[in-house]
């Protein structure tokens, strides 16, 4: 799934970033999977993502409990989760190991950091996938402050203007850094939108703008 691996940003910031996606595959293993995925999900909420969402398309924040979540998962269904933290990814995978359920695992993030992790906890990684940046006509996308944000939805549904009014309505006091970054992961439907990161880049980037009180 390459769809996570082209977040941008620092890279102290992209050291708490990591994307985690429980993937049956169809035609092989995802027939009788939906036990299986379910136990993942519950071991995956357990160790407290920063977001995580299913086939229900809804995020952590988006008001659904996890029972609906799990009472939801079928077979063949994917799991995408994002932690913002190394030591709570490690564990994750620790368990995942000792599980052995024989699903895909696919974990994004900055390569060095991830190898270091699956070295220290004895797994091989099947495949390693690179993003090779940003190719074509470079001079209509947003520039890199804003596209820190856009990029941690892999589908591109947090768009750039959502996130200059968000910067906007931070600067003016309507809202506080938390509560932009929420209002930013509720259009991610796959669950890989960071706001315990996107809260950092707001509290690190408001001050830098400058906005009118409207």
């Amino acid at each position: 799934m390459t769809h996570s691996l082209h977040r941008e940003g620092k890279l102290n910031s992209l050291e708490r970033d990591y994307a985690l996606l429980v993937m049956p595959a169809r035609g092989f293993n995802h027939i009788g999977s939906g036990p299986k995925v379910r136990r993942l999900m519950e071991l995956l909420y357990l160790q407290g993502p920063s977001n995580i969402a299913s086939s229900l398309r809804r995020n952590l924040y988006s008001g659904v409990s996890p029972e609906e979540v799990l009472d939801s998962v079928k077979d063949g269904d994917r799991v995408f989760c994002v932690f913002n933290d190394r030591e709570k990814l490690k564990q994750t995978l620790i368990r995942i190991k000792e599980m052995d359920e024989g699903i895909s695992i696919v974990v994004s993030g900055l390569v060095d950091k991830v190898r270091e992790i699956t070295d220290e906890i004895g797994l091989n990684p099947h495949t390693i996938n690179l993003s090779l940046g940003i190719h074509g006509r470079t001079e209509l996308i947003p520039p890199p402050d804003i596209r820190q944000f856009t990029t941690m939805c892999g589908h591109g549904m947090v768009s750039p203007g959502l996130v200059r009014d968000v910067i906007r309505r931070v600067k003016t006091g309507k809202i506080n850094t938390w509560e932009g970054s929420l209002i930013l992961a509720g259009p991610c439907t796959c669950g890989i939108y960071n706001p315990h990161r996107s809260e950092e880049l707001l509290q690190e980037l408001t001050p830098l703008y400058t906005a009118s009180r409207w």
